[in-house]
């Protein structure tokens, strides 16, 4: 073999060595590329973003996008993925979330959390059920939004627990002889007081037909002095902080000594303005908020949250946020992530299929407390919080 030839067969040799290791690196690249994409986890994120209650759906997107950058890249079944959280806005409207449910699960959602409203996370639900996709909600408390948990989570305590804790309290703390019920002849007072009187009825507990009574129209010196004829020991009264202050100041000085009870309506700081302390000391009121989210908590986890929301928040770019803080619902929504992502570690997959199971054995401790989920995807035990009146201001019981 000449020379000549065998320095040709060296170089094709070696052109052919560069040209494999090309290729091979191009293959790598491409790999690499397709890989990235796989590996995102898109959660969608629908709320109102927009008109009269657009706070709401604020408070969730900093909420999601805060929960999406502590936990993201997670590592699920070996392998790394991104959060991505996909927002879009409802509007609030029925019509317009039952797209934002379909635009959602063509976008190739494997989750979602919202919506803001009943109405709207009702009409949703139907879609993601169609494709097995489970939808948390932060927000929906009224139980006819969904009686089947195959894909529904509710991270609040819904409107009959928020009652039967009342009820329980009730039984087991102040254990009245004789109670009055009285509602302020509004549809949510009239159905909670209802409600009450249902479960106090089954406790034993003797209550009689509840008062149906509007301070503004009605004499409260009148209203005193047959609750005073009617001689309880305890008054459940379900309306505004402004009728409970009336209405207690008129007993007291009509020497009714029963114990007054309310709820989230009558605890306001603005009731020591319109009654004196005096009349109001004993008031309890009975609010469906955990203990960890309450007035005066001191739960490291909610602290360690408000801080971590606040500063988050002051570095969002975004022009059009006009929330300065957390909401009522942001922590619920910030769990609803982690809860989220730990169902799939726990299945070891992002495949919904996978991880709704693992959804319905959640027994997670968040801001919001401990979360677990009975077979309707409602709140196992969700905890209330009780207030009382001592020395002229609120206190924890």
């Amino acid at each position: 073999m000449t020379f000549r030839r065998l320095l040709f067969i060296k170089l094709f040799r070696a052109i052919m060595l560069v040209l494999v290791i090309l290729l091979l690196l191009l293959v790598l690249i491409n790999s690499n590329s397709c890989d990235s994409r796989e590996r995102i986890i898109k959660i969608g994120s629908q709320c109102v973003l927009s008109g009269e209650y657009k706070s709401f759906g604020e408070e969730q997107m900093v909420s999601l996008e805060l929960a999406a950058s502590k936990l993201s890249p997670v590592k699920i079944g070996g392998v790394d993925y991104k959060i991505d959280i996909v927002t879009k806005d409802d509007e609030g409207n029925p019509e317009k979330a039952f797209l934002v449910a379909r635009e959602m699960v063509d976008e190739g959602v494997i989750a979602t959390i919202g919506s803001t409203f009943d109405g709207t996370t009702q009409v949703s639900l139907p879609v993601y059920g169609e494709y097995g996709i489970p939808l948390i909600s932060p927000f929906a408390q009224k139980v006819e939004v969904y009686e089947d948990g195959n894909i529904f989570f509710r991270m609040i305590i819904n409107n009959e627990q928020k009652v039967e804790n009342i009820a329980k309290f009730i039984d087991e703390e102040v254990k009245p002889r004789r109670i009055v019920l009285i509602n302020n002849r509004e549809e949510y007072s009239i159905k909670l007081v209802d409600y009450v009187d249902e479960l106090l009825s089954e406790l034993g507990i003797e209550a009689g037909d509840p008062m149906s009574i509007k301070i503004s129209e009605e004499d409260a010196g009148v209203i005193a002095e047959n609750l005073v004829i009617e001689g309880p020991d305890a008054v459940f009264f379900c309306g505004n902080y402004d009728e409970l202050a009336a209405l207690i100041k008129e007993a007291r000085m009509a020497g009714l000594e029963a114990v007054f009870i309310t709820e989230s309506m009558g605890m306001d700081d603005n009731i020591f303005v319109l009654a004196e302390a005096q009349y109001l000391e004993g008031l309890i009121a009975i609010i469906p908020d955990p203990p960890s989210l309450a007035r005066f908590s001191q739960d490291s986890r909610a602290l360690n949250f408000w801080y971590d929301f606040n500063s988050y928040l002051s570095q969002m770019d975004s022009q059009d946020i006009s929330i300065e803080g957390p909401g009522q619902y942001a922590p619920y929504c910030y769990d609803s992530v982690f809860i989220l992502v730990d169902a799939m570690k726990r299945a070891n997959s992002i495949i919904p299929d996978d991880f709704v199971d693992e959804l319905k054995t959640t027994s997670y401790d968040g801001v919001v407390g401990n979360v677990r989920f009975d077979s309707n995807g409602d709140r196992v035990d969700p905890a209330s919080t009780v207030f009382i009146v001592k020395d002229g201001s609120w206190t924890r019981y």
